[in-house]
C-alpha cells in the first residue's frame, strides 16, 4: 500500500510539475547509473558545484564553501569508488592552488570549469585579477600547469572550451551592466598564457539586457556560442568566429518560463537556466535548471532540458527531482547517506556528457556528481543555422531530391530536397565508382518540410559524382559535376 501510494504521489507530482515547455522526442527514458555518495569513501565533501567530464567515469568536480573552493578528480568512478586524495564529509577552509614556481593563485568564488581531452581543466576564478586558471588531470590527481589568463576587473562565472582549445568566458553584469562573453585564443597560439598571463581577448561580446550570465557553451569548431542569463531567464545564440566576430541569432528562442508551485501549494519556486553544454555530433544543446541556491522547497525542481540548437524547443528532459522523489519517497532525504543511484536534495546547477553520451550533472547541496544513461539511442540533430536551411513552412506533397544548381559548378553547389513527415535523414555523395565520398547529413533528425544545403567541393578533384537522399527504405539519387 505504501508503494502504491509513493507511485501515486510520484505521478501527481510530474503532473504537478510538467514543464510548459516540454517536447518529448527522444525514444527512451534517463535514469540514474550512480551518484557519488556525500561521505567516505568517494564524497565531495562540501557543495558541489560543477562537473567537467574528460571520459567515461572520469571527471573533475568543482566544491565551494563560502567562497573556499577545491578540485576533486574522479577516475573509474561509480557511487563508492573513483575518488582521488582524501576530502572529509564537511571539508571547511579548503582551497585548491595554483602555482607555477613563486607565482601563486587561490581558488575563489569560482563556480564553473571546463574540461578539454587532454585531461586540461579550466577554472573561471575570481581572485582580484579574475584569472582563468589552467590545471591537469594526472593519473592519481590534479596539478597546476604554467597557465593561467587574467580577465580584467569584473566577475566572471562560466566558461567553455572549443575543440582548438580556445577559451570561452562570461563576465556576468551586475544592475544595469551588460553581461560580456570574452573569448581568448588557445595557449599554442598566445604566449601569454604562460609568460606574462595579460592579454587582450580575440572578441568580446556584449549581450544587452542580460546582467546575470551564469552558462556558456560553443560547438566544436567555436562557431556558435551559448549564454544563459539567470535574470531575463533566457539562453541567447551567437554565431561567428573569432576572427570576424559574433552576431546574434534571433531564430534560436530558449526562455524559460517554468514557475511551480511546490507540493505545499503555497511556495512558488522560480528556476532559471545555470549550466549549459553542447553535445557535439549529437548537437543538442543541454541546459541545466534550478532555483539557485535556495534550500527546502528548491529541492523539488531540478531539470536538464534538452534543446533543438537551432530554434530553442525543448527535446527532451533529466528531471532530477521526481527522479530523486521517486527513488527516495521525498525530495530532501538520501537513506543513510549512500544511496547509490539518487542525490537527493536536487540542486541541478551544470552538467556535462561523455564520449557514450552519457550525462553528468552536479547536486549542489546534496554534495555530489550524478552520472545519467539514455535507454534508447540519442538523435542527431542538424545545425541548421550554419549550412542546412529550413526554405519554407510549407510542407512538401512527396518525397524529394531536386536536380543540384549550378552545375556545373566549382566549388560549392546547393542541393535542395523535402521530406514529408519527420524522419531521420540522410544525404551521401559519392564518387563514379560508389565510393561513399562524404556524408552531407548523417542519420540527422528533420522535422517535415522543404531543406536546402550547400555543399562546398573544394577539396574534392573534378568529375562526376552522385547525390543520394535516404529516408527509411526510401531513397532518391542525382548527379552533379564539379569543373575546376
Amino acid at each position: 500500500m505504501r508503494y502504491l501510494m509513493n507511485a501515486f504521489l510520484v505521478f501527481f507530482l510530474m503532473f504537478l510539475f510538467t514543464p510548459t515547455l516540454s517536447a518529448q522526442v527522444f525514444e527512451g527514458v534517463w535514469s540514474c547509473d550512480y551518484a557519488t555518495i556525500d561521505d567516505q569513501p568517494n564524497a565531495t565533501g562540501y557543495n558541489t558545484a560543477a562537473v567537467g567530464v574528460i571520459k567515461p567515469n572520469t571527471f573533475v568536480a568543482l566544491v565551494t564553501n563560502d567562497g573556499s573552493c577545491y578540485l576533486v578528480g574522479y577516475t573509474n568512478a561509480d557511487s563508492v569508488n573513483g575518488r582521488m586524495g582524501y576530502y572529509a564529509y564537511g571539508t571547511d577552509g579548503l582551497f585548491t592552488v595554483w602555482a607555477s614556481g613563486f607565482d601563486n593563485v587561490q581558488l575563489v568564488e569560482a563556480y564553473d570549469l571546463a574540461t578539454s581531452k587532454d585531461s586540461l581543466i579550466y577554472v573561471a576564478n575570481n581572485d582580484l585579477e579574475k584569472n582563468v586558471l589552467v590545471f591537469k588531470m594526472s593519473a592519481d590527481s590534479v596539478v597546476s600547469t604554467d597557465f593561467r589568463m587574467t580577465t580584467g576587473t569584473d566577475s566572471i562565472f562560466a566558461i567553455d572550451v572549443d575543440e582548438l582549445g580556445r577559451v570561452f568566458v562570461t563576465q556576468r553584469g551586475a544592475n544595469l551592466t551588460d553581461g560580456k562573453v570574452l573569448v581568448f585564443n588557445n595557449i599554442a597560439g598566445d604566449p601569454a598564457w604562460g609568460g606574462t598571463h595579460a592579454s587582450l581577448p580575440l572578441t568580446e561580446i556584449t549581450i544587452p539586457g542580460a546582467n546575470d550570465l551564469r552558462g556558456i557553451t560553443v560547438n566544436n569548431e567555436g562557431t556558435v556560442i551559448y549564454a544563459s542569463d539567470y535574470t531575463t531567464k533566457k539562453v541567447y545564440c551567437y554565431t561567428g568566429n573569432p576572427a570576424t566576430g559574433y552576431t546574434l541569432y534571433n531564430g534560436f528562442d530558449f526562455t524559460l518560463t517554468d514557475k511551480p508551485l511546490s507540493n505545499n501549494n503555497v511556495d512558488t519556486i522560480y528556476p532559471g537556466p545555470l549550466g549549459l553544454k553542447y553535445m557535439a555530433t549529437k548537437n543538442i544543446l543541454m541546459v541545466a535548471c534550478a532555483q539557485i541556491f535556495r534550500l527546502g522547497v528548491g529541492y523539488q525542481y531540478s531539470r536538464v532540458y534538452f534543446l533543438n540548437p537551432n530554434t530553442g524547443a525543448v527535446l527532451d528532459t533529466i528531471d532530477a527531482a521526481a527522479w530523486n522523489f521517486a527513488q527516495t519517497g521525498g525530495f530532501s532525504t538520501r537513506p543513510q547517506g549512500t544511496f547509490g543511484t539518487a542525490s537527493g536534495y536536487a540542486s541541478l546547477y551544470s552538467c556535462g556528457y561523455d564520449d557514450n553520451f552519457d550525462v553528468y550533472t552536479v547536486s549542489y547541496y546534496g554534495w555530489t556528481v550524478d552520472k545519467w544513461s539514455f535507454s534508447g539511442t540519442i538523435p542527431v540533430i542538424p545545425l541548421t543555422i550554419l549550412g542546412l536551411e529550413k526554405t519554407e513552412d510549407i510542407i512538401p506533397t512527396e518525397f524529394s531530391l531536386a536536380q543540384n544548381y549550378p552545375n556545373p559548378f566549382n566549388p560549392t553547389t546547393t542541393i535542395e530536397f523535402g521530406v514529408t513527415e519527420n524522419s531521420i535523414v540522410n544525404l551521401e555523395i559519392y564518387n563514379v565508382n560508389g565510393e561513399l565520398v562524404t556524408e552531407l547529413i548523417k542519420s540527422s533528425l528533420l522535422e517535415k518540410g522543404s531543406y536546402k544545403m550547400t555543399f562546398d567541393a573544394s577539396k574534392l578533384s573534378s568529375g562526376t559524382y552522385i547525390y543520394r537522399l535516404r529516408v527509411g527504405e526510401r531513397q532518391l539519387t542525382r548527379k552533379m559535376t564539379l569543373v575546376k
